[in-house]
C-alpha cells in the first residue's frame, strides 16, 4: 500500500501533463496559424523549456555539473524529440489538432514493435494491435465515408509517432540511472539547438510575418509548462511508474486533444472521426495492457 501511495503523486502529475499535452496541440495549431514558422516554434519552445530546467537546478541547489552519460544520452534523446516534434509541428500545418493527437498516440503501438524487431521476435499481438490501430486510421481518413481525408500532415504525424516510440524506449532504458533534471535539461538543449539550426536554414524569409507580441502567451505555455515541466514530470514518472501504466495514461492525451480541438471549433465530431478514434485508442490500450515491455540491452 505504501508503494502505491508513493506512486500516486507521480500518476496524478503525469495525468495532468497528458491533459496539458492534449491542449498544447491546439495552442501550437493556433500559433502556426498566426504565421509562426514550425521550427522557430520548436526552437523557442525548447529553449524556454531548457531555461526552466536550468532554473530548477538552481532552485533545488543541484550541482551544475553534468556527467558524460547525461550529455551523451541526453543529446541522443533530444535529437529524437526534435525529430518527433518537428514532424508533428509541420504536420499541424496540414492536419487538425484532433487528428494529430489521435495519430501521435500510435507510438504506444510502435514501442513493442520496435523492441520486438530489435530483439528479433515480433509477436502476433503486436501485429494484431497495430492492424487494429491502422484500421482506425483508414476509417478516420474518410475512405468509408465522411468529409475527412488523409493528407501529408497525417502521414508526417504517423512518422512522428515512430520517433516518439523510439524516444519512449530510450527514456525507459536510460532514465533510471541518470539525474532527472540533468537528463531532461540536455534533451531540451539539444532540441533547441537543432531547432535553431534548421529554422535558420529554412525559415528566415518567414520571420518578417511573425506576430511575436501576440504570441508570447502561447510561447510561455508551450515552453515553460508543456515542455520544461511536462518532460521533467515524464522523465521523473518513468523512474517510479511501470511503462505499461505510463502508456495507458499517454492514451488520454489524444482524448484531451480531441475534446479541446472540437470545443474550440477546429474539428467536428463526425462518425469517421469518432469510430477511427475509438479503434486507435482501443488498440493503444490493448497494446499497453497485454504487450510485454522488454528493454533493449
Amino acid at each position: 500500500m505504501s508503494f502505491e501511495r508513493e506512486r500516486l503523486p507521480h500518476l496524478s502529475a503525469f495525468l495532468i501533463v497528458c491533459m496539458v499535452w492534449g491542449l498544447s496541440l491546439v495552442v501550437a495549431y493556433d500559433l502556426l496559424d498566426t504565421g509562426i514558422p514550425p521550427f522557430f516554434l520548436i526552437a523557442v519552445t525548447y529553449g524556454l523549456g531548457a531555461l526552466t530546467l536550468l532554473a530548477a537546478k538552481v532552485i533545488f541547489k543541484k550541482t551544475l555539473s553534468i556527467s558524460r552519460d547525461e550529455w551523451g544520452y541526453g543529446i541522443l534523446v533530444g535529437v529524437m524529440i526534435f525529430a518527433a516534434f518537428g514532424l508533428q509541428t509541420v504536420g499541424l500545418v496540414y492536419t487538425t489538432p484532433a487528428k494529430s493527437g489521435l495519430l501521435t498516440i500510435l507510438y504506444v503501438l510502435f514501442v513493442p514493435i520496435i523492441i520486438s524487431i530489435v530483439l528479433r521476435k515480433l509477436s502476433a499481438r503486436s501485429i494484431l494491435f497495430a492492424s487494429l490501430g491502422f484500421a482506425g486510421i483508414i476509417v478516420m481518413s474518410g475512405v468509408t465515408g465522411g468529409d475527412a481525408s488523409m493528407n501529408m500532415g497525417d502521414l508526417l504525424t504517423i512518422t512522428c509517432a515512430v520517433m516518439f516510440a523510439m524516444q519512449f524506449v530510450a527514456l525507459e532504458k536510460f532514465s533510471p540511472r541518470l539525474d532527472t533534471i540533468n537528463f531532461t535539461f540536455v534533451q531540451m538543449a539539444a532540441a533547441t539547438l537543432a531547432g535553431i539550426v534548421v529554422s535558420l536554414m529554412l525559415e528566415t524569409e518567414q520571420y518578417s510575418g511573425m506576430d511575436l507580441p501576440g504570441s508570447w502567451v502561447g510561447f510561455v505555455f508551450m515552453g515553460l509548462i508543456v515542455t520544461g515541466l511536462g518532460f521533467f514530470v515524464q522523465t521523473a514518472a518513468q523512474r517510479k511508474i511501470p511503462s505499461t501504466t505510463i502508456s495507458i495514461l499517454c492514451c488520454t492525451e489524444s482524448v484531451f486533444a480531441m475534446i479541446f480541438s472540437c470545443a474550440l471549433g477546429h474539428d467536428v465530431l463526425d462518425a469517421p472521426l469518432l469510430i477511427g478514434a475509438a479503434l486507435i485508442i482501443v488498440s493503444a490500450l490493448l497494446s499497453s495492457v497485454y504487450e510485454r515491455r522488454e528493454l533493449i540491452g
